[in-house]
C-alpha cells in the first residue's frame, strides 16, 4: 500500500507542479467564460446598431404599412429609400450592399398579397431575416384586412401569435425553461468528454515515455505492473479532479457575477439553471467512472506502443469510442425517455455523456442511477483486468508492435 501511495503521489505532484497544469487550469475557464460572454456582448452591440435596409415594393401597397411596424419605428431597421429610376433598382441595391452602403434590401413582388413571397438580400447572414419576416407579415396582414373592408387593428389582433412558454416539472415546483437544460447538458457532457480524453491520453503518453527512457524497468523492480497501472490511473485522475474542482469554482464565481451584471440580467436563460448539487455529484461520479474506463484503455494502448507515432495510431479506436456519444447526444436530447435513449445511456462507454444529459432533462428514474453505476464499475473491473495483463507484458516489450492474436495471448496467459 505504501508503494502504491508513493506512485499516486509521484504522478500527482509531478503534474500539479508543472507549468502545463497551471496554464491549462487558468486558461480553460477563461476561454470557456469568454465563449459564453462574447456572443452575449456581440449580440447586445448588434441589437443596438440599426441595420440599413432598402425596400423594393412592386405592389405599391406594403411599404407604408411596413414602415409603421415596430421593427422600423422602434429603430431595429433604418429605412433607406431605393434609387428612383425607370429600370429595376435591384442591381443598384446589390452594388450598394456589396460596397457596404446598405446592410440589405427587401424585395416585395407584385403578387406578394397573393401567393407571392418576399425576399431579403444581404451579405451579413440571415439572423436579421427573422425580425423582417415578422414585420413584413404584419404589414401584409394589415393591407389584406383593408382590402376586405376589415379594421386593420382588429385583424392584427386576431392574427397575433400566442407565445408558448415551457416549464420543467421539478420536485420543488416549476422552473421556466428557455433551452437551459439542453445547453447545460451539452456543456457538462463536453466537459466530461474533453477532460476524460485529456487525462486518458496523458496516461498513454506517460506509459510511452517511461518505456522510451527505460525508467519503467527500474520501477517494476520494486512494484508489480498492476500497482504501477493503478498508481498512474489514481494519480492522473486526482489531477483531473483537482482541475475540475478549480474550474467549477471559477465558473460558479462567473455565474454569480453574470447574474448581477446588467448585460446578463435581462437574459432569462441565466435564471433557473438546471444544475443543482445533485447534478454536480452525478457529474463527478460519471467523470470518475468514465475516466477509469477510458484511462485503462489508453494505458493499455500506451503499453503496447513503442513510440509516440505508434501511440497516436493506437489511440484512434479509443478516441472514436469516446466521440460516439457526442455525436449521439442529439438523439437523447430530442427524446430522453425513449427506449433508444435509455439503451444508449446505459452503454458504459457512452454513459458519462448521455446519462448525464438524460438526468439534466429529468428523464432518469431513481432506480437507474445505481444500475448504471453498477454497470460502470463492472466495466472498470473488466477493463482493468484486460488492461492489467496487457500492461504487464507490454511495458517490457520493445521492437515490433504485437498483433491482435498476440494481444489475445497476453490477455489469456498474462
Amino acid at each position: 500500500m505504501d508503494k502504491l501511495l508513493a506512485l499516486v503521489r509521484r504522478e500527482y505532484v509531478a503534474r500539479v507542479r508543472s507549468k502545463w497544469f497551471i496554464w491549462t487550469t487558468l486558461l480553460a475557464p477563461v476561454l470557456l467564460i469568454g465563449a459564453m460572454a462574447l456572443p452575449v456582448i456581440l449580440a447586445t452591440q448588434q441589437a443596438e446598431r440599426a441595420l440599413r435596409v432598402s425596400v423594393v415594393d412592386e405592389s405599391g401597397r406594403i411599404l407604408p404599412e411596413l414602415l409603421e411596424t415596430d421593427a422600423f419605428s422602434g429603430g431595429r431597421f433604418r429605412f433607406i429609400p431605393a434609387p428612383k429610376s425607370g429600370t429595376d433598382p435591384r442591381e443598384e441595391l446589390r452594388r450598394r450592399v456589396i460596397d457596404g452602403l446598405l446592410d440589405g434590401y427587401v424585395y416585395l413582388p407584385a403578387d406578394v398579397l397573393g401567393s407571392g413571397g418576399a425576399e431579403y438580400w444581404t451579405r451579413e447572414g440571415i439572423s436579421p431575416a427573422e425580425g423582417l419576416s415578422g414585420a413584413i407579415t404584419a404589414a401584409v396582414q394589415r393591407v389584406r384586412a383593408s382590402s376586405l373592408g376589415l379594421d386593420p387593428g382588429a385583424a392584427q389582433e386576431l392574427t397575433r401569435q400566442t407565445r408558448l412558454r415551457t416549464y420543467r416539472v421539478t420536485a420543488e415546483g416549476k422552473a421556466r425553461d428557455q433551452g437551459q437544460t439542453v445547453v447545460a447538458a451539452h456543456i457538462l457532457g463536453l466537459i466530461i468528454y474533453t477532460v476524460v480524453l485529456l487525462y486518458g491520453s496523458m496516461m498513454l503518453r506517460a506509459a510511452v515515455a517511461e518505456k522510451a527512457t527505460k525508467t519503467v524497468e527500474i520501477i517494476l523492480s520494486s512494484v508489480r505492473p498492476w500497482q504501477l497501472m493503478l498508481g498512474k490511473t489514481l494519480g492522473v485522475g486526482a489531477v483531473g479532479l483537482t482541475q475540475i474542482g478549480i474550474w467549477l469554482m471559477l465558473v460558479a464565481v462567473f455565474l454569480v457575477y453574470a447574474g448581477a451584471a446588467q448585460a446578463f440580467a435581462d437574459i432569462e436563460a441565466m435564471r433557473d439553471l438546471p444544475i443543482g448539487l445533485d447534478t454536480l455529484i452525478l457529474f463527478l461520479g460519471l467523470f470518475v467512472t468514465g475516466y477509469f474506463v477510458f484511462g485503462g484503455m489508453y494505458a493499455s494502448a500506451g503499453a503496447i506502443a513503442s513510440s509516440e507515432q505508434e501511440a497516436s495510431q493506437l489511440q484512434i479506436p479509443v478516441t472514436i469510442i469516446a466521440i460516439i456519444p457526442i455525436l449521439l447526444i442529439i438523439l437523447v436530447l430530442d427524446a430522453p425517455s425513449s427506449t433508444l435513449a435509455i439503451v444508449l445511456s446505459w452503454i458504459p462507454f457512452f454513459t458519462p455523456v448521455l446519462f448525464l444529459a438524460r438526468y439534466i432533462l429529468g428523464a432518469v428514474r431513481g432506480w437507474e442511477i445505481p444500475v448504471v453505476f453498477a454497470l460502470q464499475l463492472f466495466t472498470i473491473v473488466i477493463v482493468a483486468w484486460v488492461g492489467g495483463r496487457i500492461y504487464r507484458l507490454g511495458l517490457l516489450m520493445t521492437g515490433k508492435r504485437p498483433t491482435l492474436p498476440e494481444l489475445i495471448r497476453w490477455v489469456r496467459h498474462g
